[in-house]
C-alpha cells in the first residue's frame, strides 16, 4: 500500500492546490510514481494537470504530473485510486464542515495531514478548530505557514498560538508573486531551473517526505 498526503485547510484561499501540485511534482521529479487526487469541486488541481499535459507535448522533459478529479460523495472511489500508487497527494475543498463525514474518512486514511494556513488572525480561527478534531482522532498532521512574512510583528505571535496546538512545518512557503504564473502552462516552480521559489517547496517537500518515509 502506497503513502497518501492530505492535503486540507477549512480556509479558502489557504494556498492547498498551490502546495499539492508542488508536492507533485516534487515526487515524480524524485522519480516516485505519484498521483494527485482532486475533491474539489472547482478543479483547480486536475484543471492544472490538463494545462500540464498540453504544455508536454511540446515540453516532453517536464515529469508527469496526473491528477485524478473524484467526488466526495464517492469518497471510496477515490481513495481506492489513492490507495493504489506508490504515493498520492489529495487535495480537498475548503468548508471542510460542509463535507465532514468524507474528510474524515479520508483523513482517517492518510499517512500524513497537511494544513496550509496564513498567518492571520482569520486563517487561525479558521485552521484551529479542524486542527483540534483531528488530533482527537490521533491523525497525524503538520501545518505548513504559506505567504509567511517574518519580517511583520504579527508573524512570529500567529506562528507561536499554532505551535501550541500542533507541529508546524519549519519551513514557511514566503510571499512569492510569481508563484501563480506557471500555473497557466500546468507548471511549478520547481520546474524552472533557479528559480527564486523554488528552495522553500524543496525544503517543505523534504520534511513531508521524511514524515512519510517514502
Amino acid at each position: 500500500m502506497g503513502k497518501i498526503v492530505l492535503v486540507s485547510s477549512p480556509k479558502g484561499g489557504s494556498g492547498k492546490s498551490v502546495l499539492a501540485r508542488h508536492l507533485l511534482v516534487s515526487a515524480r521529479q524524485a522519480d516516485i510514481e505519484a498521483i494527485g487526487i482532486d475533491f474539489d469541486s472547482q478543479c483547480t488541481f486536475d484543471k492544472w494537470s490538463r494545462r500540464r499535459d498540453i504544455t508536454r507535448q511540446m515540453f516532453p522533459d517536464f515529469v508527469k504530473a496526473p491528477v485524478e478529479q473524484a467526488r466526495l460523495q464517492d469518497w471510496r472511489a477515490g481513495l481506492r485510486v489513492a490507495k493504489a500508487s506508490p504515493f498520492a497527494v489529495i487535495d480537498t475543498p475548503p468548508s471542510v464542515e460542509d463535507h465532514l463525514a468524507a474528510v474524515s474518512q479520508l483523513a482517517e486514511a492518510a499517512d500524513i495531514i497537511v494544513v496550509p494556513a496564513v498567518c492571520t488572525q482569520d486563517d487561525i480561527d479558521s485552521v484551529a478548530p479542524w486542527v483540534e478534531a483531528l488530533k482527537k482522532r490521533q491523525q497525524k498532521l503538520v501545518i505548513v505557514l504559506n505567504r509567511a512574512n517574518r519580517r511583520t510583528t504579527s508573524f512570529a505571535r500567529m506562528r507561536g498560538r499554532l505551535v501550541k496546538i500542533a507541529d508546524v512545518c519549519p519551513v514557511e512557503i514566503p510571499q512569492l508573486e510569481d508563484v501563480h504564473v506557471p500555473s497557466s502552462k500546468g507548471l511549478t516552480l520547481l520546474d524552472y531551473t533557479k528559480s527564486r521559489g523554488q528552495e522553500p517547496f524543496e525544503e517543505v517537500w523534504a520534511y513531508i517526505r521524511r514524515q512519510v518515509r517514502i
